[in-house]
């Protein structure tokens, strides 16, 4: 909240699933994004170990943006993978 008032242009919550970018122990609730999403306007990112098949929860709970690093940057395939967050973003 003191991010925001402070002119912050998003919050990020993560790593909501095991990732090699940034490791962290922690693991948040994705209702973490439907209370931000609820209570303010600043836009949230949902980080940490997102891929096409786990991305969709995180997105119905609010997250504005995901940040998918390793999912499209470490693939073989990176075309692909950009298409597979695509079709998961349109619902």
């Amino acid at each position: 909240m003191e991010a925001g008032e402070e002119g912050a242009d998003y919050v990020a919550f993560g790593a909501f699933y095991p990732t090699t970018t940034k490791p962290s122990e922690h693991r948040p609730e994705p209702g973490i994004l439907s209370w931000w999403s609820g209570l303010f306007e600043l836009p949230c990112v949902a980080i940490g170990g997102i891929t096409p098949a786990s991305a969709a929860p995180l997105v119905a709970a609010g997250a504005d943006f995901i940040a998918v690093c390793q999912a499209v940057w470490g693939a073989e395939d990176v075309s692909a993978a950009v298409a597979a967050f695509e079709t998961v973003l349109k619902g």
